[in-house]
């Protein structure tokens, strides 16, 4: 968090945000792309005693880095905030780019339309998407991704996708965002299809224990603490209020109404391993009496039996 020489801090209320994001369009005034930050035009930051959202506008990273370079000039900005692209066009685009219609949202294989809560894990709302806010507004998506280990990659919030600072890389090529844990090692791909579909292409994520995982057009696979497995290469859902409602110990499938479709699914149970099974059925270690009757259930007494090898 930034604080400038008046005491002002750079976090600006969600109710200033909306308005700006209203006035500009949803996206930035110069180029309209749907990645943006807000940025204190006149007075700047620095110099500002108020978040006025009169003179803040919305800027992508590259049309911010522009004006910082004086590669583009301020005074060209205030003429776009004036009369901005998005405004011109009638839409924003970008990573995000949504529009007015109800989006199509691809997981994998799982496809969720009309669905209020695409995923929810133990009570949390994982993928979410809300109405638009006013009229001409577009729709909103809101969501928490994670890596296998449960530490968060990336999060939507009204369509403002934020990644944090510890992950090893994080890629943005046109309309795709890549994150990386390692060299090759990929937990989340994401691509938008502006502007009416959004796709998780590849993902490895757990979540208050449950673990997901999925890849574009192959498969889909939810795996609870309980050890229950789902998989699925076909999955439909439409007009549904949760999409797929995971707990530890149960998976619900389109609730709340709306119609599903499953291509093909399985649900099996995972097992520990033969070596642990019988670990976990061996009795307590303790010490055997000589004439108690051997554990190992032939009937002699151990002194007779086991207890004479000893």
């Amino acid at each position: 968090m930034r604080i400038n020489k008046y005491g002002l801090k750079d976090t600006i209320e969600a109710g200033i945000k909306r308005e700006i994001r209203q006035r500009c369009g949803f996206g930035c005034v110069n180029c309209g792309n749907a990645v943006y930050q807000y940025e204190h035009l006149d007075p700047t930051f620095a110099e500002a005693t108020e978040h006025n959202p009169d003179h803040i506008v919305l800027l992508c990273g590259g049309c911010h880095d522009r004006v910082t370079r004086k590669i583009l000039s301020k005074e060209t900005i205030k003429i776009r905030s004036d009369n901005p692209v998005c405004k011109q066009k009638g839409f924003s685009f970008g990573p995000f780019d949504l529009g007015l219609v109800e989006p199509k949202i691809t997981i994998g294989t799982l496809n969720c339309k009309g669905v209020e809560t695409l995923i929810r894990i133990n009570g949390d709302n994982v993928f979410s998407i809300k109405p638009p806010e006013s009229e001409g507004a577009p729709f909103q998506i809101n969501a928490y991704l994670a890596d296998r280990d449960g530490r968060e990659i990336l999060k939507i919030v009204d369509n403002e996708w934020i990644t944090t600072t510890d992950n090893w890389d994080v890629e943005v090529v046109g309309t795709r965002i890549t994150i990386r844990k390692a060299l090759g090692d990929i937990v989340l791909s994401l691509r938008s299809e502006p502007p009416h579909n959004l796709v998780i292409e590849r993902l490895e994520m757990e979540h208050l224990g449950v673990k997901l995982s999925c890849r574009e057009n192959q498969n889909l696979k939810v795996i609870t603490p309980s050890g229950q497995i789902l998989t699925s290469n076909s999955m439909d859902i439409e007009g549904s209020k949760v999409g797929f409602d995971i707990n530890n110990n149960s998976m619900s499938i389109g609730v709340g109404g709306g119609s599903v479709r499953i291509g093909s699914m399985t649900l099996d149970h995972m097992f520990p391993s033969m070596p642990q099974m019988l670990a976990d059925s061996a009795p307590k270690s303790r010490k055997i009496g000589r004439n108690e009757i051997c554990p190992c259930r032939s009937g002699k007494k151990f002194k007779k039996c086991c207890g004479s090898v000893c």
